[in-house]
């Protein structure tokens, strides 16, 4: 209804270049919530562009993160502004899931050398000194995932729960489901269905709460192949 508003407010004073970030927002939301966002050529997959507004990339960023597709994710998030636009948090969302988006990559069992999970954790941990309950759960995260990929088992659990309970702590609860999904991962990695199952469990949960219809509907696939 938001967006509604906005996007009639722009329309009535011909803002052109507000109507594009308005409708951005909008295929976003739609997006999380059904999957079904209506697709825009114009406005969100002008790869052939040199440069885009660093609104837009944020956008294709979350988007094609919630939607699993890490190669274009990891693609836009490379795209973004240089470090000297580090203090806007449109910015630092995108190092952050760019970050994570290079462990789902390795997970998957493709490589993908890049400096943004190094550079999202040193980031999340700047910004973590400054607003600890913002940024503790992206930390833990990150630090879950390192220790993942270096199959560290016994560290990642314990930064997987870190971030979980962090998250809970701070009442983002999409981010309390991304990292029982992750979590949930791991285990899987480790042939622990299990735990696995009770994580998905807990991730629905959240993503429910969360209103995104399209994130229940991928970790309700993934508890089913748990129990297949």
């Amino acid at each position: 209804k938001e967006c509604d508003y906005q996007m009639r407010l722009v329309e009535t004073h011909f803002q052109s270049m507000a109507k594009m970030y308005v409708l951005a927002f909008q295929e976003t939301i739609s997006m999380l919530i059904t999957r079904e966002a209506p697709y825009n050529p114009t406005l969100l997959d002008q790869s052939k562009e040199l440069s885009f507004p660093q609104s837009i990339i944020f956008h294709n960023v979350i988007q094609n993160f919630w939607l699993g597709r890490w190669e274009r994710c990891l693609y836009y998030a490379k795209r973004s502004s240089t470090p000297s636009d580090i203090g806007q948090l449109k910015s630092i969302m995108i190092i952050f899931y760019g970050g994570l988006s290079c462990f789902q990559i390795s997970r998957k069992g493709a490589s993908k050398k890049s400096k943004l999970p190094k550079q999202a954790i040193a980031l999340m941990k700047e910004k973590g000194e400054q607003s600890s309950w913002n940024y503790q759960s992206k930390i833990y995260l990150l630090e879950a995932e390192i220790s993942s990929s270096l199959h560290e088992n016994d560290r990642a659990i314990f930064f997987y729960n870190s971030a979980i309970l962090a998250a809970r702590s701070s009442k983002f609860i999409h981010e309390e489901g991304l990292a029982c999904e992750f979590s949930a991962l791991h285990c899987l990695k480790y042939g622990d269905k299990k735990e696995a199952s009770i994580l998905l469990e807990q991730a629905r949960d959240c993503y429910t709460t969360w209103g995104s219809q399209m994130k229940v509907a991928s970790v309700s696939r993934l508890l089913e192949e748990c129990s297949g």
